[in-house]
């Protein structure tokens, strides 16, 4: 964007710009949404008509105006686990002259939001960055940020952080930049936290859904430690043990079967088979956690509601 544009100002008419957002018209349960974000001109439309197999055949800008201007979507098959569908969310370019960026992370959020209302699962958010722009490197950062405090904290534990437009050979102001975005001014805290950081060297077929897998696992982990917060709690809370020690147990195994199969799903090993058994097994954690938390006595709930909002 040239130096001397202004984005817009967030007006009384935004919302016409919201509804235009296209909304999924069937949606099903365990949908997988990965949301693709970024600076403008990153390359979030090509990465998804890359992933679609040229299928999607979003527009793609070559200038510096961004050409994503609504939030849009694509369904994908996995290519081993085709009875399963992946929503790719292709967002409007951060930094854009059309919109504040404000407003764009807050139409996200919105989307997402009523995504999860339908039964949709939230997978691992894809983040690209272009290795060359030097000047957006706090840019990158203060996104981030916002959409944390929209979406929460557990939404950046699942950003992959990826840096697109690489030179073979690499450059050296390149390999520079690379190394002051994992500094603590711009992704290091990011990546303390649980974010995840490559590079896209090439837009191959291959190195997208790479890309696509490591974000997949993280629909079925995205709220494993709030589980466990809640297990920890009800233990607390449960005046007579009885049952309620088995199912605290079985719940716990459970989120540990559920963690190792979606590591071996960040290793590229998704298939029918496997996601089907993550999706039974996730079945099986929310049901054991509804039994765990009927057995927690009404007095104690309104306890616990207490100490979690005055601690």
């Amino acid at each position: 964007m040239p130096s001397n544009t202004k984005p817009r100002k967030a007006n009384k008419d935004t919302q016409k710009v919201w509804d235009e957002d296209k909304a999924v018209p069937d949606p099903q349960l365990y949908d997988i949404v990965i949301p693709i974000m970024g600076i403008t001109g990153s390359g979030m439309s090509t990465l998804i008509n890359t992933i679609s197999n040229n299928t999607a055949g979003l527009p793609v800008g070559h200038g510096v105006d961004p050409c994503t201007q609504t939030i849009q979507y694509n369904v994908v098959a996995h290519p081993k686990a085709p009875t399963h569908r992946i929503v790719l969310l292709d967002t409007p370019g951060l930094d854009s002259i059309n919109a504040p960026d404000d407003e764009i992370l807050e139409r996200i959020a919105a989307w997402l939001k009523k995504s999860y209302g339908d039964g949709m699962k939230l997978a691992g958010v894809i983040f690209l960055y272009e290795i060359s722009r030097a000047r957006d490197l706090s840019l990158a950062r203060k996104n981030l940020d916002r959409f944390e405090s929209l979406c929460g904290d557990t939404a950046t534990k699942n950003v992959l952080l990826v840096t697109t437009k690489w030179t073979t050979p690499p450059k050296d102001s390149d390999l520079e930049r690379e190394a002051q975005l994992q500094g603590p001014g711009h992704w290091g805290q990011l990546i303390r936290r649980g974010s995840r950081m490559c590079r896209l060297d090439d837009l191959s077929y291959d190195a997208a859904w790479k890309l696509v897998n490591l974000s997949l696992a993280d629909a079925f982990t995205f709220d494993t430690e709030k589980i466990k917060d809640d297990v920890e709690r009800i233990r607390e809370s449960l005046t007579k043990k009885g049952d309620s020690q088995g199912l605290i147990t079985t719940l716990e195994e459970l989120l540990g079967s559920q963690n190792t199969m979606a590591l071996e799903m960040k290793r590229g090993g998704s298939t029918d088979i496997l996601w089907n058994q993550l999706v039974e097994n996730d079945r099986r954690i929310r049901d054991t956690l509804r039994q765990l938390n009927a057995k927690v006595p009404l007095s104690q709930k309104f306890i616990s509601f207490l100490k979690s909002k005055f601690k």
